[in-house]
C-alpha cells in the first residue's frame, strides 16, 4: 500500500490524521519537525509516496521543508495544510511547489479525496516512466482522441502523463492544469489575472511571478530550446499565449 509521511507538530490532529489515512489502508508515519520530515523522504526506506506537510513547524515552516524536497528533485504529492488565510500565503505554498493546499480546519473527506487522486496521478505517471523505454513514443496505447501533440511533446488529458522528446515528463498538479488551460485556448492571449483565477483559483489576482515561474517551468520541459520559445510564448504587458504546431508560422511574440 503507499506509504504516507504526515509531518504535523499538534500531536492531536497529526494522531486524527493517521487514524483516519490508516482505516483507508496506507501505511502512515508522523513526524512532529521539518528536518525529521527531510531525513524520512530521503531515507532509502521506506519510500514515501505522499506528504501531508502542516506549514507551521518548529525549526523549519512547511515552505522550506517544501522547497528542499523540489530541490532535490523529487516531485511526489505534497499536500500543505495550514491556518493562513491570505491569498498571498497560498501563492508562497504554490510557489514552494506544492501540490494542493488545504485551509484549516479543512473537511476530512476532502483531504482523503486529495490524498486519493494524488496518489492514482502518481502511479500514472511511474507507469509511464516504467514503459516509457517500450513505446518509443508510440501513443496508440495512450489513446488518439484524447493526447495532445505540439513540438516533440505529447500530453494525456486523461491519464495525466506527458512526454517530450520521447522521455516520460512528471509535471505537478498545477503544471498540468495550467498546461490544459493553455491548450484549451490555443492561439489566445491569456493574462496572468486569468490564469491566477481560472487555474490557481483565486478569488483575486495580486501581484506575483508565481505564472511567469511555471511558464518557466514548461517551457524548460518542453522546447527545445527555452531562451527561444515557439509554443509558450510571453505577451508583454499582457501575459502568455499557446501555440500549436497549426497555428505556429503566425506566432510573432517572444
Amino acid at each position: 500500500m503507499p506509504h504516507i509521511l504526515v509531518v504535523e507538530d499538534e500531536q492531536h490532529l497529526a494522531y486524527g490524521i493517521k487514524f483516519n489515512l490508516e482505516a483507508e489502508g496506507y501505511t502512515v508515519t508522523a513526524v512532529g519537525d521539518g528536518q525529521a520530515a527531510l531525513e524520512a523522504v530521503g531515507a532509502a526506506a521506506p519510500h514515501i509516496d505522499l506528504v501531508v506537510l502542516d506549514l507551521m513547524l518548529p525549526g523549519m515552516s512547511g515552505y522550506a521543508v517544501c522547497e528542499a524536497i523540489r530541490a532535490r528533485g523529487n516531485n511526489l504529492p505534497i499536500v500543505m495544510l495550514t491556518a493562513r488565510t491570505l491569498v498571498e500565503d497560498r501563492i508562497r505554498g504554490f510557489d514552494a511547489g506544492t501540490d494542493v493546499y488545504l485551509q484549516k480546519p479543512f473537511d476530512l473527506e476532502e483531504l482523503l479525496s486529495v490524498v486519493r487522486n494524488l496518489l492514482a496521478r502518481r502511479g500514472r505517471d511511474e507507469r509511464a516512466a516504467a514503459g516509457a523505454g517500450t513505446t518509443s513514443g508510440d501513443t496508440a496505447a495512450v489513446g488518439r482522441d484524447t493526447v495532445h501533440r505540439f513540438g516533440a511533446a505529447e500530453v494525456n488529458f486523461e491519464t495525466w502523463e506527458a512526454r517530450s522528446r520521447g522521455q516520460p515528463i512528471r509535471l505537478t498538479n498545477l503544471e498540468m492544469k495550467l498546461l490544459r488551460y493553455l491548450v484549451e485556448h490555443d492561439g489566445k492571449v491569456v493574462s496572468r489575472e486569468e490564469l491566477l483565477t481560472k487555474v490557481w483559483g483565486m478569488a483575486r489576482a495580486p501581484a506575483t511571478r508565481t505564472v511567469d515561474t511555471f511558464m518557466l517551468n514548461l517551457r524548460k520541459y518542453f522546447e527545445n530550446d527555452p531562451s527561444r520559445p515557439v509554443h509558450f510564448l510571453s505577451v508583454r504587458g499582457t501575459g502568455y499565449r499557446f501555440v500549436g504546431d497549426s497555428a505556429r508560422p503566425a506566432a510573432t511574440e517572444g
